[in-house]
C-alpha cells in the first residue's frame, strides 16, 4: 500500500491521457526583467496573423515577435528551419530564462512575445485537432478584465508571472477589456520531464 502511495504518473500520461486543457508550471518567471527587455525592443512587433482570409474580423489588437523561428517578424508557423532571432540577441536576459528552464532542440517550434493590445480580442478558434498538453503560455503582463478562456473548459486563472501548459486543440477566445496591453510568451517546445510531473503532483497529491 505505501508503495502505492508513492505512485506518481509520467509525462505522457500527464499530456496525452488526463483530459487537462490546463496544468499550471513550477516554473518561476522573472516577469520585470522579462518585460523591460520587450519594452526596449517593443516597437519590432508586427501584427499577427495579419493576412489569413478572416483576419479582421477574427481578431484585433493582436501582435507578436518571435524570439525564437525563422526571424523576428515571421510569426506564423512555418517549415523552415528554427533557429534564435535577432530580437533574442537584445534580450539576453529572457533568452537565459528560457534556455535554463526549456528544452531547445532540433524539434523546437516558435517561441514568441504575444501583445493584446488595449480592447484586443481574439475571437473562438482552436489551433490544432490533436488533442493533448503541448504549447507553454506564460503571463509577463495579465492586465484586470483580460480573460483567456475554452469555451467548454473554463477560464485559466492568469496571474503575472505564471506559466500553464496548455491544450490549443479546445476552442478558446482572449479578450482584453483593459486600457493596458497584455503581454504573454508563447513557446513551443519541450519541458524537463521532472517539472512536468512535479507540476502535476503538487496540483492533484497531497502527499
Amino acid at each position: 500500500m505505501e508503495s502505492l502511495l508513492k505512485f506518481r504518473p509520467k509525462k505522457d500520461y500527464i499530456c496525452n491521457k488526463t483530459g487537462l486543457a490546463w496544468l499550471k508550471l513550477d516554473i518561476t518567471v522573472p516577469v520585470e526583467e522579462i518585460h523591460n527587455e520587450f519594452k526596449n525592443c517593443a516597437d519590432q512587433v508586427v501584427p499577427h496573423r495579419s493576412n489569413d482570409e478572416w483576419a479582421n474580423l477574427s481578431h484585433k489588437g493582436w501582435c507578436s515577435a518571435t524570439l525564437y523561428g525563422v526571424n523576428s517578424t515571421t510569426t506564423t508557423s512555418s517549415n523552415l528551419q528554427h533557429s534564435w532571432t535577432k530580437l533574442a540577441d537584445q534580450c539576453p536576459k529572457t533568452t537565459k530564462w528560457i534556455n535554463d528552464n526549456f528544452i531547445i532542440s532540433k524539434s523546437t517550434g516558435r517561441i514568441r512575445f504575444m501583445l493584446l493590445e488595449p480592447g484586443g480580442y481574439i475571437l473562438p478558434h482552436h489551433d490544432r485537432d490533436n488533442s493533448g498538453l503541448r504549447e507553454v503560455n506564460v503571463a509577463i503582463t495579465q492586465p484586470n478584465g483580460c480573460v483567456f478562456r475554452f469555451l467548454d473548459r473554463g477560464t485559466i486563472p492568469f496571474c503575472e508571472g505564471d506559466a500553464y501548459i496548455i491544450d490549443t486543440s479546445n476552442k478558446h477566445l482572449v479578450w482584453n477589456n483593459s486600457d493596458q496591453y497584455r503581454l504573454h510568451m508563447i513557446l513551443h517546445t519541450h519541458i524537463e520531464d521532472k517539472i512536468l510531473e512535479d507540476s502535476y503532483a503538487n496540483r492533484f497529491y497531497s502527499t
